[in-house]
C-alpha cells in the first residue's frame, strides 16, 4: 500500500531488505542483525559494549541481547570481568570462520539490492544510496 510518508516507505523497505539479507545468510545460519554484528567486532578487533554499540549505532541493551546469542553460538568470546562495562568482546575462531563463510552469501545479497536500485538511479548507485543514508542517519542522530 502507497503512503507519502517517507518514515513508513523507510520501515517498510528495511523489512524488505532485511528479508533479502537474512535469506541470503540462511546457509551460513546467520540473520544479518547477527553478521552485522560480527562485522562490528571484526573491525574493532576487541572491544567494549559500550564501543560496539557506538560502531554500530544501537543501544547497549540490543548489543547485550545479540552478543549473549553470539556468545551462545561460539562466536564470540568476552572477558570475564563482572562490570558488563568493561567486559570486552572480540570474534573467536570460529566466528571468523563464519563471517568469512558468510562473505560470499552477503555480498550476494548485496548485488540483488543494487541491481534492483540501479534502475533507479542514475550513475555509481551504491555510492549515491550510502551518501543518502549516511545523511538521514546523521540528521537523525543531532537530536
Amino acid at each position: 500500500m502507497f503512503t507519502e510518508c517517507y518514515c513508513t516507505q523507510f520501515r517498510r523497505s528495511a523489512n524488505a531488505l532485511t528479508s533479502i539479507y537474512d535469506e541470503a545468510l540462511r546457509p551460513v545460519g546467520l540473520k544479518i542483525t547477527q553478521h552485522t554484528l560480527l562485522r562490528g567486532l571484526d573491525r574493532l578487533g576487541s572491544a567494549t559494549y559500550n564501543e560496539i554499540a557506538a560502531e554500530l549505532s544501537l543501544d547497549k541493551t540490543t548489543i547485550s541481547r545479540n552478543i549473549k546469542l553470539l556468545i551462545d553460538a561460539g562466536w564470540v568470546e568476552v572477558s570475564s570481568d563482572d562490570d558488563a562495562r568493561y567486559k570486552l568482546a572480540k570474534l573467536s575462531l570460529a566466528g571468523k570462520r563464519v563471517l568469512k563463510e558468510a562473505e560470499p552469501h552477503w555480498r550476494a545479497a548485496q548485488n540483488q539490492v543494487e541491481k534492483e536500485l540501479k534502475k533507479y538511479l542514475k550513475g555509481p548507485a551504491r555510492n549515491v544510496l550510502l551518501e543518502a543514508l549516511e545523511t538521514l542517519q546523521n540528521v537523525g542522530g543531532e537530536r
